[in-house]
């Protein structure tokens, strides 16, 4: 009698979890299926969380080392200095200060830092290591990077001396934060030739802005964000793999659907011996359970793997050394607790449906009659809506103090939201492609009406391909965004543009070093195959004044009036017939009225350099400007024909820069040599600045967007088709041919991946135009058009190609 009331106590709970491990051995085909989707989502979240904790706070340290605020001082006073350093260690018991000095790169345009640190500092140990040689204890001694020592030849027991002081190089050093800080190391109290001094502290708000030193008037500081930046990263990557499971859930509650109705008479009989609905349920949840528990052990192990493979190739692609052994432990236990939770409430929702039909019905082996699945499209409107007001709202989210705990919970709870949304209009959208069914031929027609007939199982493959969707689409539009930010880049990957180095802005150099530059430039252009030279001419105001100094005269330049003044825009150039023809222009496409050709906009200002102009508003506004398309930014970007230059007596000197173009994309031994030819001459060499990075992100989100997409349809079409397997039987047994079968499989693969294409689009521009409201253009048409067509197109093909077998059983199939 108490075995009764409780339902048989623990036997019964043990010989129901007995019969669930029968079924996951069993049905291993399905099991199959959500192990590995589930191993899949578990690998990849712990793999790019351990990505994100390594990757994102490289920055922060590169800048703060693991302090959380730093001062900068400008133009430190050498004889006050030490006193001030001396008060703040007082102040805060422990100080890290760092001495920087800024100097030119002879032959590159590129600036290097002559910095004096301690590399015993309490807090910069992440943001200097030693790698070969020793440190610099005297004045007399430096330590440099690897791209200074191969730039310059030059290695340990040689000399450098770039700032006019010669010293001997001792050892080579890196900012293991951040492998592109070129710089110079000198000993650590060198601090009399320092442009600014930045102070490492470790201090809460309140004691920091208590720190007054004497006579400081120009201080600068900057504070880390509350929440530490691999944290962050990490619950971020925690809520897309959050997102990545739900995904899972939805293809493996169809499976464990599919499952739970072939175990169906199974089930019945276990009703008919005494089992509770409780008791019939627990079978199901433990077979999610154990299939959960199987891919969350996986999925850590083949995680962890892909982790310690490509952490050393993540060095040189983040700019930053990578520790594989910094993994982020309580995350990855995160992830294979949400597994196994997934699994097992995928397993949970049919067993709630399963344990609910009467006993006579599961011994007959026949599932309920499927309810058609009527969502409201109000609600998925309002859910939208609900989540786009989350992440407009997080949009505009101060985070000048560092991450922002709430935009934090906006954006997940925005993001959550307008994803459930788009996944409940799933069902409609089926419903809606079912009306089509009388339009089409029969063999389509019953596909049709097999995806509306069994809606809630549609729907859930609909749900989980718009996901899989979605995801790569998103990354395509900020991809293509941020690409276009960055335009085409500054030169193509054949030009060179060789400058004077001791002079910038809006100067030319005299004309007695011009002669001497010309031979140099003309030797980096016999250097580099089939390559022409052109000498950029400027405009001159032949009464302006040389300006104490400068190592060069002024010229006629572009400004921009701003806030803070007139921001210079560079030089106005000659329109000589041979730059015209770089922009595939005539002497005659200047236009009548038309001063200067420029690619700037704005309130454009003429910047003369004569004494007549001594106030801002004095100089002159640029009136009715050309408009010039300039493709690359280091391109001329204002030119004034010759006819206009002599009307304003103005002349046309050297302006110190070259234009190089070769027939075919320089090598980087080609690019060494003309460094070398140019520090020579004393000249500095820009070449191309590749940003491919983008572009590649956009190629792989389509491709394995497409082919994520299309797994998960191949995994849902069969489960889908497994139900109407008796329609088919039928079919086949009434003479249908092989053709006719085929078009079902690829009417249900084609329908399905459009809809989902469809949803998936518009949910990840309806979060991104939510979220980010600006910097959506241009719209990535072609990668676009390749996931909107290529999904839907290839779904069908292959759903074409591999179907049309003849059921091997015409009758019911059987038992097992």
């Amino acid at each position: 009698m108490k075995a009764s009331t409780t339902g048989g106590g623990v036997p019964a709970r043990r010989a129901m979890v007995r019969w669930a491990w029968r079924l996951f051995r069993r049905e291993w085909r399905q099991q199959v299926l959500i192990v590995g989707l589930l191993t899949f989502a578990v690998a990849a979240c712990i793999a790019s969380a351990s990505v994100a904790f390594n990757v994102a706070p490289a920055r922060a340290r590169a800048d703060f080392g693991t302090a959380n605020h730093f001062f900068v001082f400008e133009k430190p006073d050498p004889a006050t200095l030490p006193t001030k350093l001396g008060a703040a260690k007082q102040y805060f018991g422990q100080i890290d200060a760092i001495g920087h000095k800024t100097v030119a790169m002879p032959g590159t345009t590129k600036n290097i830092d002559y910095r004096v640190q301690d590399p015993g500092g309490p807090f910069g140990r992440p943001i200097l290591d030693l790698r070969s040689g020793r440190y610099p204890s005297s004045a007399s001694e430096v330590a440099i990077t690897d791209w200074i020592a191969s730039t310059l030849s030059i290695g340990v027991g040689s000399t450098l001396n770039l700032d006019g002081v010669e010293r001997t190089v001792v050892g080579t050093v890196e900012n293991p934060s951040d492998l592109n800080d070129e710089f110079a190391l000198l000993a650590p109290a060198d601090f009399i030739a320092s442009d600014s001094v930045t102070m490492l502290v470790d201090a809460n708000e309140d004691k920091i802005q208590g720190f007054r030193p004497l006579g400081d008037h120009s201080r600068i500081i900057a504070a880390r964000g509350a929440v530490p930046e691999d944290v962050a990263a990490a619950i971020g990557i925690l809520v897309v793999g959050t997102v990545a499971m739900f995904l899972v859930a939805l293809v493996a509650t169809a499976s464990f659907v599919v499952i739970a109705q072939r175990r169906l008479p199974q089930l019945g009989m276990l009703s008919a011996v005494g089992a509770t609905q409780k008791q019939v349920r627990m079978t199901m949840t433990a077979n999610g359970t154990a299939t959960g528990l199987v891919a969350a052990l996986l999925g850590s192990i083949v995680g962890l793997g892909g982790w310690f493979a490509i952490a050393p190739s993540l060095e040189g692609a983040v700019g930053a050394r990578i520790d594989p052994l910094n993994v982020p432990w309580w995350l990855i236990i995160s992830g294979m607790f949400l597994a196994v939770a997934t699994a097992t409430g995928a397993g949970w929702w049919p067993a709630r449906t399963m344990s609910r039909i009467p006993t006579v019905l599961g011994l007959s082996g026949r599932p309920p009659r499927p309810i058609p699945v009527r969502r409201s499209a109000l609600l998925s409107a309002g859910v939208i809506a609900a989540g786009i007001v989350c992440l407009a709202i997080a949009n505009r989210v101060d985070e000048s103090n560092g991450l922002s705990l709430t935009k934090a919970a906006l954006v997940l709870v925005g993001t959550l939201a307008v994803v459930a949304g788009v996944l409940l209009i799933g069902p409609l959208a089926i419903r809606a492609l079912a009306q089509l069914a009388p339009r089409v031929p029969i063999a389509s027609r019953l596909a049709l009406r097999d995806l509306g007939r069994y809606q809630a199982r549609s729907g859930a493959a609909l749900a989980a391909i718009s996901l899989a969707l979605g995801i790569p689409v998103a990354l395509v539009a900020m991809a293509a965004a941020a690409e276009n930010g960055k335009g085409a880049g500054n030169l193509s990957s054949s030009q060179l543009v060789a400058s004077f180095a001791e002079i910038d802005g809006p100067f030319v150099p005299e004309p007695a070093a011009v002669p001497k530059l010309q031979e140099g430039v003309d030797q980096i252009v016999a250097s580099l195959h089939g390559a022409t030279g052109l000498r950029l001419d400027a405009a001159k105001n032949p009464d302006a004044l040389p300006e104490k100094g400068i190592n060069g005269q002024p010229a006629i330049a572009i400004g921009v009036r701003v806030k803070e003044g007139l921001q210079d825009a560079g030089l106005v150039y000659v329109a000589t017939p041979q730059l015209l023809q770089k922009y595939g222009l005539d002497a005659s496409d200047g236009g009548q009225g038309v001063d200067v050709l420029t690619a700037d906009t704005g309130d454009l200002r003429i910047i003369v350099q004569s004494p007549k102009r001594t106030d801002l508003d004095g100089f002159e506004a640029v009136v009715s400007p050309g408009t010039l398309n300039r493709t690359y930014t280091s391109l001329p970007g204002a030119v004034i024909s010759l006819a206009r230059l002599q009307q304003r007596g103005w002349e046309a000197v050297p302006s110190g820069r070259w234009l190089i173009e070769s027939t075919q994309p320089l090598t980087s031994a080609e690019l060494s040599t003309a460094r070398a030819v140019a520090f020579r001459y004393g000249l500095k060499i820009e070449a191309r600045d590749y940003q491919t990075g983008l572009a590649k992100l956009r190629l792989g989100a389509t491709a394995v967007g497409m082919l994520v997409a299309l797994s998960v349809l191949a995994a849902t079409v069969g489960l889908i088709r497994s139900e109407a397997a008796g329609d088919l039987r039928t079919l086949t047994a009434a003479g249908a041919p092989r053709r006719a079968r085929r078009t079902i499989t690829a009417t249900t693969a084609g329908g399905l991946a459009l809809l989902g294409v469809v949803l998936g689009i518009a949910g990840a521009y309806l979060g991104l135009v939510a979220g980010r409201l600006r910097d959506l253009t241009p719209v990535p048409v072609f990668d676009l058009a390749a996931i909107a067509l290529g999904t839907p197109l290839a779904a069908a093909g292959l759903g074409w190609l591999f179907a049309g077998r003849e059921p091997a059983v015409l009758s019911r199939a059987p038992l097992d």
